[in-house]
């Protein structure tokens, strides 16, 4: 005897299966009929998967009574069963004789259907069963899609569901990632990345609503889109599902070309998900950028300096910061133009930061001619050090400056200071004492490193 849940969600479902089985494999079937034997077969899987959906409906259908016994709520399923049955033993008969290599989707049919028989059989003999409230059928959608991309991850509790769904995605050009558990789920998306999750919502030892809200602790709906495929077709467990985080659902048995425009639907907004965040990275990105000499801004020079000023707060560690200023450069543009001026600056902008050998220091455009270097976790002596590599390296340029008083070519006066954070300080402390250095370059003649020392 196979065992059957008296309530609604259990019976419907569990007829639902092997329905759904049948359906599929002899969808996929006259999907593949060679033209060999289409003549022959293309009426048999017709015929076929016409009674098997009159059955369904029958499953589907509202009942005017919700408790009693099973062939009264259903008085039609044994004529349609028996059709069901007939037609799959002249399928499997011509299938045998003319198209061997279909005989093990043949086969699967065949166990669905012995799968159904049993339980229909099982419910028949019960002396009453509860069905609950009545099932809602939803319309079949004729959408079709085309070019499907995406790696996917169907989590199904059931083999058959599994095997089914894969087989059948994959054939729509989807990468497709299975896994008969929620745990097991949780546990793949710590190493892999899917465009979609196909998540059955009534499984055993951990349920869908359970695994979803796994799922939405860690991604957003927008960063993981997750269809919820359940039995439940009652509004409840529909808005129950959206409620908790689906993007989506799925009725079963599942309606194929509903389900294909509505996964494409969700992998489609993925995809557009993704490009708007790389978009909006990039775009950050240049907002950090200053236009004219491609180096960081005086924004990324402000936020990079709180941020290390913050880390060096927690950690102890020194920071040293340069100020670098080129020397008469009004008279730079009075003289040559303000287009040769800008082409000055942008040979100064990359002298400066080809003089930075760490990753972390940056290199920054703080406002006109002045430029900037951060310094993280540098000592007074290193920072001299390099902001005189700085100056040397700008000189050696040799751009001529006939407005200059110091030399022929352009040079840099520059002040440097070095700073431990405490959490009574802020960073325009550090900024006023390389400021000061900065002076003092520039009152000792210019084209020299001036310090205050640090604090």
């Amino acid at each position: 005897m196979v065992d059957i849940h008296p309530c609604d969600a259990h019976i419907r479902h569990d007829l639902r299966t092997p329905l759904n089985h049948l359906i599929g494999y002899t969808e996929m079937l006259l999907d593949d009929l060679p033209p060999t034997c289409s003549n022959l077969l293309t009426t048999r899987l017709r015929t076929l998967l016409d009674d098997a959906h009159q059955l369904l409906e029958t499953i589907n259908r509202p009942t005017p009574m919700t408790l009693g016994r099973f062939d009264a709520l259903f008085p039609d399923w044994r004529g349609k069963m028996a059709l069901i049955e007939v037609d799959f033993s002249h399928l499997k008969t011509t299938v045998e004789a003319h198209w061997q290599s279909a005989c093990p989707d043949v086969d699967k049919i065949g166990s669905a259907i012995g799968h159904l028989r049993g339980l229909l059989d099982a419910l028949s003999a019960r002396p009453a069963v509860d069905l609950g409230d009545p099932a809602t059928m939803k319309a079949r959608d004729a959408s079709d899609t085309s070019g499907a991309d995406g790696h996917l991850l169907i989590v199904d509790d059931r083999a058959e569901n599994l095997e089914l769904m894969q087989r059948r995605l994959v054939r729509e050009g989807y990468r497709v990632t299975v896994c008969n558990s929620g745990r097991d789920a949780l546990a793949r998306l710590e190493t892999d990345s899917f465009d979609v999750i196909l998540l059955d919502w009534l499984m055993p030892d951990m349920s869908g609503k359970e695994v979803l809200a796994k799922i939405r602790s860690r991604f957003s709906a927008h960063e993981l889109p997750v269809i919820v495929v359940t039995a439940r077709h009652g509004s409840d467990t529909i808005v129950d599902a959206l409620t908790h985080g689906a993007n989506d659902y799925l009725a079963k048995p599942l309606d194929f070309p509903v389900a294909l425009a509505r996964l494409a639907t969700q992998v489609y907004l993925r995809k557009i998900t993704r490009q708007l965040a790389e978009a909006n990275r990039q775009l950050k990105q240049f907002s950090y950028i200053d236009g004219l000499t491609a180096i960081a801004n005086r924004r990324k020079f402000d936020e990079y300096l709180m941020t290390t000023w913050r880390r060096s707060q927690q950690e102890g560690a020194p920071i040293s910061l340069i100020l670098i200023d080129v020397d008469y450069f009004k008279r730079y543009n009075d003289s040559l133009g303000h287009e040769a001026g800008d082409h000055a600056l942008m040979k100064v902008a990359k002298a400066v930061s080809t003089s930075l050998f760490r990753v972390k220091d940056l290199a920054a455009r703080y406002g006109g001619e002045e430029f900037a270097v951060i310094l993280p976790e540098t000592s007074l002596v290193d920072a001299l050090s390099v902001a005189e590599r700085v100056r040397t390296t700008i000189m050696s340029l040799e751009l001529p400056h006939p407005a200059s008083t110091v030399l022929p070519v352009i040079t840099v006066s520059l002040g440097v200071g070095e700073w431990r954070p405490t959490a009574f300080c802020e960073p325009s402390a550090l900024i006023n004492l390389t400021d000061k250095g900065l002076y003092q370059a520039k009152a000792a003649g210019r084209n020299q490193v001036g310090t205050l020392g640090s604090a």
